[in-house]
């Protein structure tokens, strides 16, 4: 597809249609490639404007550590010409790809720039200060330090600008409204990063233990239907449970479900720690949500079940995998990053995190907060036209090159391509973001999560009393810094 596209392309290119101004001199050639479908308004699939040729596009880009490495760096910052990274050759093939076609198509070079994941605010503050100098052109920071680059005034808005088209299926949506306050939308996501498909919290599960094809098949339905929800997989999990003989929960019992964290649910069931308020704009405490006990409810059910184990830690953390794999657990909660570490079962399906209830209207996949890395375009760029296209160029290209690439090599390690309709289809497209997880390391309501449970006692509204005050205040930083934000 990559191939036949760029092809297509480069012939188109060979007729350009030219906007000429003044006397006869050429400022603008644009190319219009009509047999390419389109997602949105505009796309640079369709319209190809050459007036950046011999320009660079300096992308700030955040590694993992002190230096660039996979698997938790851009993969663009590690792979270079004679340089391979921890993804994969056909990744790898597939950047360097994207950056030939983007050479060749615009005639703009691009260049990724490290920073270490905790100074991209002062990245950008620094250069702002030393008169933009570097002049970076884009910046994908990591989504825990969008509200301390807000606060350095270091970002331009993204919101009604030509080039950039919200609408296209290449940009996350529910980013877009975790990111827009005050009327501003400040940071996006999309097929540029991968880092929030990696690690994209899903449910793997032992086809066998769940009963072989017709159950399988019948699971993959209910998903498609919007039917999948909590009480169904209370139930298969419940169904699941077998003592090893000795009456006590151990290691070697069959359990319906492990989970790495029980404070996801509330992410899966669509309620998040911060959020903005749709009719002012304004940033406010969601967690305190209408439907929040029935979250703990929940919580509780999975927390004191006999079917329901902890993967975290303990001797049973480093063993679910394995039981997953020896079919003595039926569903297994982890990113998808861990698909590496299960795909050699032989038997391994793959659904969204059921919906709380038919009426919640969409799965949701939260990804971990520090990881995901979101795009903005900073103040130190020369050309703020040419960094608004470029969005648009880098989110569609990393979706016809490296995400395809991606899928390709994720697609070697399943089962069939049901799993991969799962993943594209359910799980991609629904990754949430939690504005108050990416709080540095914390949160914004601070212990909320994991106190709101004690046992089988919803402890929740004793637990944000005690936490209201300092997140509110928070809260009102965030409005001060998005209020203040000047062109």
């Amino acid at each position: 597809m990559k191939k036949f596209f760029a092809l297509l392309l480069v012939l188109v290119m060979l007729v350009p249609f030219v906007v000429a101004c003044g006397g006869g001199e050429e400022t603008t050639t644009t190319t219009t490639q009509q047999q390419t479908n389109t997602d949105g308004n505009f796309s640079s699939k369709t319209t190809v404007k050459k007036d950046w040729a011999g320009q660079t596009l300096l992308v700030a880009a955040t590694a993992w550590g002190g230096s660039p490495g996979a698997p938790w760096s851009t993969m663009e910052i590690v792979v270079t010409e004679g340089k391979t990274s921890g993804w994969g050759e056909k990744i790898d093939a597939a950047v360097l790809d994207r950056t030939a076609f983007i050479y060749d198509t615009y005639g703009v070079k691009v260049v990724w720039e490290w920073s270490s994941r905790y100074n991209s605010h002062d990245v950008l503050k620094n250069a702002i200060l030393a008169g933009n100098d570097p002049d970076y052109d884009l910046c994908m920071p990591r989504a825990f330090r969008a509200q301390s680059i807000v606060a350095n005034g270091s970002v331009y808005d993204m919101a009604g600008r030509e080039y950039i088209d919200f609408d296209n299926t290449y940009y996350n949506d529910l980013s877009v409204k975790t990111y827009t306050a005050k009327g501003h939308t400040l940071f996006i996501t999309g097929d540029f990063a991968n880092l929030d498909k990696e690690t994209a919290f899903i449910l793997y599960f032992n086809k066998n233990l769940l009963g072989g094809e017709a159950a399988t098949n019948a699971l993959y339905q209910k998903v498609r239907d919007g039917k999948w929800t909590f009480d169904q997989l209370v139930s298969l999990a419940n169904s699941s449970y077998k003592d090893d003989g000795d009456g006590k929960h151990g290691d070697t019992d069959t359990y319906g479900m492990s989970t790495t964290s029980l404070n996801r649910f509330y992410e899966y069931f669509g309620v998040t720690q911060a959020g903005v308020d749709a009719s002012t704009g304004e940033w406010e405490i969601t967690l305190n949500d209408p439907k929040v006990n029935d979250i703990v409810s929940a919580i509780i059910t999975a927390n004191t079940a006999n079917w329901a184990r902890s993967a975290w830690g303990g001797s049973w953390g480093s063993n679910a995998q394995q039981a997953l794999a020896d079919g003595r657990l039926l569903f297994y909660n982890e990113v998808i990053q861990h698909i590496a570490h299960v795909a050699h079962i032989g038997n391994l399906g793959i659904v969204p995190f059921p919906m709380l209830n038919e009426e919640q209207g969409r799965y949701y996949a939260p990804c971990a907060a520090q990881q995901p890395t979101l795009m903005c375009v900073p103040k130190t760029t020369s050309d703020r036209n040419m960094s608004d296209y470029f969005v648009d160029v880098l989110a569609w290209t990393g979706r016809e090159y490296v995400m395809e690439a991606y899928y390709e090599n994720m697609a070697d390690q399943v089962d069939s391509a049901v799993e991969m309709e799962m993943i594209q289809n359910y799980i991609v497209p629904n990754i949430s973001y939690d504005a108050g997880a990416g709080v540095g390391w914390g949160s914004l309501m601070g212990g909320v999560l994991g106190a709101s449970y004690n046992g089988n006692v919803n402890n929740f509204a004793q637990a944000y009393a005690d936490a209201e005050a300092g997140a509110l205040a928070t809260i009102q930083s965030w409005n001060d810094a998005w209020a203040a934000y000047a062109e």
